[in-house]
C-alpha cells in the first residue's frame, strides 16, 4: 500500500495558514494590505474579544466582481502576479495570493463587496474554506470582510492564543504599521465598541505619531530625509535624551511594509554610539523607498523580513542620515518647542485619491545638543530616592542627605539639604526615625537611634581606623578582618581579608542587597508618592502587559494607570527609585512579562529585580573611603550577598598561595 497521498486542499490550506495566520493580529495585517492594493483610502478595523470572536475590516478600495469574490478565497489565487517576470519587481503588500484561502480555512467568513460601477454587491458566507452561501446584496463601494470564530475548527492553534485583552494589543499594533507605514490612510480602530485610533489619513508619519504616541512623545522626536543612491530614508528618531530598555518601539517600513531588520537595528545603534549609555535603545520610525528590484518581500511567510541585495548601501544609508540629524540638532530642549510644532496641521481633502508612492510625509528637521556631564554621585545618594510620608503633616522638608553605607554607632543630627535635580515633583516629610530606617535597608544593621556623635576616642572609631569596621547586625555574624585597598575602574572594590585577596562587583552586591531588603518585607515593597505623577510612553504589547499585572505593581511599590494613547501614568513608585528611572524600569517590566506567561510569583519577583537593579549604585559612581569599609563590612557578614538577583557573581577571591603561584614564589 502506497504510504506517501497528496494532501486535501482542505487539509493544505489549514497546513499553510499555521503560517500566514498565526493569530488575529495576523489576519487584520493581511486585510489591510488587501485594502491598500485595492486603493483605500480609509480603513475601519473592529474587533471583539481580541479578535477571536468577531474581527471586521471595511475599506472604500474599488471592491471586487462577483466572478472574482469566489475567486479571491482559493488558493493561489491573485490579481497582482502574472508570470514569473513580476515576481522580480514586486510593488504590492498582498502578491501570494494565500492570505484569504489561509483565512477562510480556520474560521467563519462574510464577504460583502461592491464594485463603483455595479447597482448591487455580493455577499458571501463561508466556513473551513466552503461557500455555504452566495447571493446579491446592497452595499457601500468598497469591501468589508467579517472573521468570526477564528480558530474554531484547529483547537491547537487556538490553546496557544493569549488573553483577549493581549490579543487586542497585538492586533492594535498591527493597525499601527500599517497607519504609519500608510500616512495617506484614514485609519480608525475599534475596540469592543470603543474607539481606539484614528489617523486623519493626511499623508504626515508625524500625524500618525501623534495619534498613536501623543504630544509630549513627539516633542522627543527629530525628522530626518536624505537619498544616497537609490535608497531614500526619511521618518524621525527619538533625541538622544530619550532612550529605551529595548527594541520593542524601532519601526521600520520599506516600501511601504513594516518590517523586522537586524540589518536597520544595527544601523541606527551605529548611530547612536557614543550618544547612549549600555543597554538603552533608541526609538525610530524610518520609512526606506529603494528599487523593488534590489529588495526580495517573499523570504518570509508573513512577509515580515526582507533581504537587500545591497546590505552595505542600505545600512550606510541609514547610518549617515540618522548621524547628520543628531550632530544637526540645537540646545533647545523638547518642552521648549512651539505648541503648533507639537499639533498636527489640518490638511484639506482634495477628495481625490492619490497613489502610495505619491503620498510622502512632510520631513522637518529640529536640534538638539547634549547636557554636560552629571557630577559623580555617592554610593549612598545614588541608592536612596526621596520619598513621601505622613507622620508629620503640614511639615515639607527637603530630602535628607544619605549617611554613609557603614553602619554609624550613633547618629548625628542632620541639617536639610537642597533637592537634588532628580527631585522634580516630589515633596518630602522624613523624620530622623524613618531616614534611619532607609540606612538599615541598605546597610542590613537595625536603626540605631540618635545620639550624639562619639567621641574620638571611642573604640568604634578607633577600630575603623585600624581597618576593621564594625560587624554591623546582618545574617552571617562576626566580620573577619579586613582592608580596603582600593577601587579599581571605579566598579571593583580591593579587599585584603586575611590571606586572600577579594574582587567585589559593587553594583552587584548593591542590587543583592537591596533585592533581599524588598523580597523580604511582609506585605509588600514601600511606595513613594508623586506629586507629579509621570507619564511613560510604551508599544502597546507592552502596556497591556503592565497593566494586566497591576497588582502586582502595586504590590512592588507602583500604581501604575492606563492613560490613553501609547502611555501610562504612575502615581506611586517604589521608595528606592529615582523618577528619571521609572520609564527604564517600566519597560523592562513589561518586556520581561511579554517573554512568557509568569506566574504571580514569579511577575513579582522579576518587578523587584528590576527596581533592585536600577536602584543599585551603579559601576562608574565614585565611592568615598567610609562608604567602602561599610560596605564591604555589611557584603562579609551576609552570607545570602554573593550573587545578583540575576546570577552574576558579587565577588571573586584569590589566596595568598594563588597570588604567589602566579609570580612563582611557591611551586
Amino acid at each position: 500500500m502506497a504510504k506517501i497521498a497528496v494532501l486535501p486542499p482542505q487539509v493544505a490550506n489549514m497546513i499553510a495558514a499555521g503560517e500566514v495566520v498565526e493569530r488575529p493580529a495576523s489576519v487584520v495585517k493581511e486585510l489591510m494590505e488587501n485594502a491598500i492594493d485595492a486603493g483605500a483610502r480609509a480603513v475601519t478595523v473592529e474587533i471583539r474579544n481580541g479578535g477571536v470572536t468577531y474581527l471586521r475590516v471595511t475599506d472604500d478600495g474599488c471592491g471586487m466582481e462577483p466572478e472574482d469574490a469566489r475567486t479571491a478565497f482559493l488558493r493561489h489565487a491573485t490579481s497582482k502576479i502574472r508570470g514569473q517576470a513580476d515576481l522580480d519587481a514586486i510593488g504590492t503588500l498582498g502578491f501570494r495570493g494565500e492570505a484569504l484561502a489561509a483565512i477562510a480555512a480556520v474560521s467563519r467568513v462574510d464577504l460583502f463587496t461592491k464594485t463603483a460601477h455595479s447597482p448591487l454587491g455580493t455577499h458571501l458566507v463561508l466556513e473551513g474554506g466552503q461557500v455555504l452561501e452566495e447571493e446579491e446584496t446592497g452595499c457601500p463601494d468598497g469591501t468589508t470582510i467579517l472573521i468570526k470564530d477564528l480558530f474554531f475548527n484547529t483547537p491547537a492553534r487556538m490553546k496557544f492564543l493569549k488573553k483577549d485583552s493581549t490579543e487586542a494589543s497585538y492586533v492594535e499594533a498591527s493597525v499601527e504599521h500599517v497607519a504609519l507605514a500608510h500616512p495617506e490612510l484614514a485609519v480608525k480602530f475599534i475596540k469592543d465598541g470603543k474607539e481606539g485610533l484614528y489617523t486623519p489619513g493626511d499623508g504626515s508619519m508625524f500625524s500618525v505619531i501623534y495619534a498613536i504616541y501623543g504630544k509630549d512623545f513627539t516633542r522627543e522626536l527629530t525628522a530626518l530625509s536624505g537619498s544616497q543612491r537609490d535608497v531614500q530614508v526619511g521618518g524621525y528618531v527619538t533625541r538622544p535624551t530619550y532612550s529605551r530598555a529595548n527594541r520593542s518601539m524601532q519601526n521600520f517600513f520599506v516600501n511601504g511594509r513594516f518590517i523586522r531588520s537586524k540589518l536597520l537595528s544595527a544601523a541606527v545603534e551605529q548611530a547612536y554610539h557614543g550618544r547612549l549609555t549600555g543597554g538603552r535603545y533608541p526609538a525610530c520610525f524610518l520609512d526606506l523607498r529603494v528599487n523593488t528590484g534590489a529588495v526580495d518581500v517573499n523570504v518570509h511567510p508573513a512577509k515580515l523580513e526582507v533581504k537587500f541585495s545591497h546590505e552595505r548601501e542600505v545600512f550606510s544609508a541609514v547610518y549617515q542620515f540618522i548621524t547628520a540629524a543628531l550632530d544637526g540638532l540645537d540646545p533647545v530642549a523638547p518642552a521648549a518647542r512651539e505648541e503648533e510644532e507639537a499639533t498636527p496641521a489640518a490638511r484639506p481633502s482634495t477628495g481625490e485619491y492619490q497613489p502610495v508612492q505619491a503620498a510622502r510625509p512632510a520631513y522637518r528637521t529640529k536640534a538638539f545638543t547634549f547636557p554636560e556631564q552629571a557630577a559623580p554621585v555617592s554610593l549612598a545618594q545614588e541608592s536612596l530616592a526621596p520619598y513621601q510620608t505622613k507622620s508629620a503633616p503640614g511639615r515639607v522638608e527637603a530630602e535628607q542627605p544619605a549617611a554613609p553605607l557603614s553602619p554609624p554607632a550613633a547618629v548625628p543630627d542632620r541639617p536639610t539639604a537642597a533637592p537634588r535635580s532628580w527631585a522634580r515633583g516630589i515633596e518630602v516629610e522624613i523624620t530622623p526615625e524613618e531616614s534611619l530606617e532607609m540606612e538599615s535597608v541598605i546597610t542590613g544593621a537595625p536603626p540605631v537611634p540618635t545620639s550624639p556623635a562619639p567621641t574620638p576616642q571611642a573604640p568604634e572609631k578607633a577600630a575603623t581606623e585600624q581597618g576593621k569596621a564594625p560587624a554591623p547586625s546582618a545574617p552571617g555574624g562576626a566580620v573577619p578582618d579586613f582592608r580596603v585597598i582600593g577601587e579599581v575602574f571605579a566598579t571593583y572594590l580591593l579587599v585584603q581579608v586575611e590571606e586572600n585577596l577579594v574582587m567585589i562587583d559593587k553594583h552587584a552586591a548593591h542590587e543583592r542587597m537591596i533585592y533581599n531588603k524588598l523580597r523580604d518585607q511582609a506585605g509588600g515593597t514601600a511606595g513613594q508618592t508623586l506629586l507629579a505623577p509621570e507619564t511613560v510612553t510604551l508599544s502597546r504589547p507592552e502596556k497591556n502587559a503592565l497593566l494586566e499585572q497591576s497588582s502586582q505593581l502595586e504590590q512592588a511599590g507602583f500604581q501604575v494607570e492606563d492613560f490613553g494613547e501609547g502611555a501610562v501614568i504612575v502615581r506611586q513608585v517604589p521608595m528606592y527609585l529615582r523618577p528619571e528611572d521609572i520609564g527604564f524600569v517600566l519597560s523592562d517590566i513589561a518586556d520581561k512579562l511579554l517573554q512568557g506567561k509568569k506566574a504571580q510569583a514569579e511577575a513579582y519577583d522579576d518587578i523587584v529585580k528590576s527596581v533592585a537593579c536600577k536602584a543599585a549604585v551603579k559601576a562608574g559612581t565614585f565611592t568615598d573611603e567610609s562608604e567602602r569599609k561599610g560596605f564591604v563590612a555589611a557584603i562579609l557578614a551576609d552570607p545570602q550577598v554573593r550573587s545578583c538577583p540575576h546570577g552574576r557573581p558579587v565577588l571573586f577571591s584569590m589566596s595568598r598561595a594563588e597570588i604567589e603561584k602566579c609570580f612563582k614564589r611557591i611551586v
